[in-house]
């Protein structure tokens, strides 16, 4: 038995954060992902701070894994209207954007830089066995440790889609 302690994937205290988040992406999402179909997240919740530099991808189950990552080039908040402007972005219909929206006023966005791939994708299992490493409800910002080890498993050395290697946890 590992007696060894879990450092935990989620930072807690300010001093704990790294410049990069988790966000949570339906299984839906992971072909449009390696497909690049998209460079702009729309969510209900978005950090209060706008100054993360990465966004982690992780695609939830049958994936459960962290597929890639991509620079955060701007942290902002969208009316409707201006969410439904930037449907192709988004890759979603004005409507199903208008149906995630709701009744809110406005809607929190990251707009992303180019993705960098992860060959072998970081199952949940495998940063478990690394972290204390509960998959994202939406998001939450990464400890700087666990970054650390994250950027190491993960080796972004812009695989590209094509390369990467779909792996479904059991």
């Amino acid at each position: 038995m590992n007696d060894q302690k879990l450092i935990p994937a989620k930072a807690t205290l300010p001093e704990e954060q790294s410049d990069a988040i988790v966000v949570s992406f339906g299984p839906e999402w992971h072909e449009h992902l390696l497909a690049k179909r998209f460079s702009l997240v729309i969510r209900k919740r978005i950090p209060k701070s706008v100054s993360y530099k990465w966004l982690y991808l992780h695609v939830n189950s049958p994936v459960s894994a962290i597929c890639a990552r991509a620079p955060i080039t701007k942290i902002f908040s969208a009316t409707k209207r201006e969410a439904v402007a930037m449907a192709k972005k988004i890759n979603l219909t004005p409507a199903e954007i208008t149906s995630y929206i709701g009744n809110g006023s406005t809607i929190g966005c990251y707009e992303l830089g180019s993705f960098q791939f992860v060959i072998n994708p970081i199952t949940a299992p495998e940063l478990a066995a690394r972290m204390v490493y509960p998959p994202p409800q939406s998001f939450f910002i990464i400890s700087k440790a666990a970054k650390e080890i994250i950027d190491t498993m993960a080796d972004f050395k812009g695989a590209e889609p094509s390369k990467i290697r779909t792996r479904v946890t059991p």
